[in-house]
This record gives C-alpha cells, structure tokens and sequence, in this order.
C-alpha cells in the first residue's frame, strides 16, 4: 500500500532547507587572552593557594585504613544481577563488586543489618581480630 504524502503548495516540493552558514557564524568570538607574566597567578587561584617558605610539594603520610576493634570478613559468593534494585544498592554500600571478592568491615550493628538483608548473596567470615 502506498504512503500517503502530504500535499505541496502548487504540487511542487519545497526545499525547506534553511541556508548554510559559515561555522565561525556559528561559534561566539574569542577573546583574545592577554599574555601572563612568568609569576601571574589568575585570581581564581590566588584565593586557593597557601603562602608557604618551599615549593616543594610535601610527601603524603599513609593513612592508617584498619578500622579500630572487631572486624569481619564479607565475601560475596552469588550474583546480584537478578536481584532487586535495594538488594543491589546493599551489595554495593558494602563494598561489594562480583562474586567471590572479600571486603573487612567493622563488626557492628549496622554492618550486620545490611548483611541480614542479603543472606543468599554473601557470607560472614570472622577475622581473626575480631572478637
């Protein structure tokens, strides 16, 4: 079956094609930047930086990343593809990115609920810190 076409002033079709414009029309002109001196500092980053005696960027200490008292291990040991949307969220707030990765968390209450949440998608280890 034929499509049906709308009909054209005079039968004729209209080119409705707006006329081509040159991409600098197009484009809002530039400033032209004024050339910095050798020590100029933009004056966004002037109220950021602190006066210091060296230049020298300092070492960063480590930080200490074990969590204080008890602990346990998490380990997922099931996919939480076909799972609920919240689920999915609780996976994820723990830590947790595949199957069978092993996350430490402090062993406390909040932990635990979000893992009583889960049970058919994780397993709780003890650490031998813990308590």
């Amino acid at each position: 079956m034929p499509s049906a076409k709308k009909p054209t002033a005079g039968g004729k079709r209209v080119n409705k094609k707006t006329p081509a414009r040159s991409v600098a029309a197009k484009r809002p002109a530039k400033r032209a930047a004024a050339p910095k001196a050798a020590g100029a500092v933009a004056p966004a980053e002037a109220a950021h930086r602190v006066p210091d005696e060296s230049s020298e960027p300092r070492p960063r200490e480590p930080r200490d990343r074990s969590p204080a008292g008890p602990t346990i291990t998490i380990a997922q040991y099931a996919s939480g593809i076909a799972c609920p949307v919240r689920q999915k969220r609780v996976l994820r707030s723990l830590g947790l990115r595949h199957p069978h990765h092993r996350v430490v968390r402090p062993d406390n209450p909040a932990v635990r609920g979000m893992v009583k949440a889960i049970p058919h998608l994780v397993r709780i280890e003890e650490d031998k810190r813990g308590a």
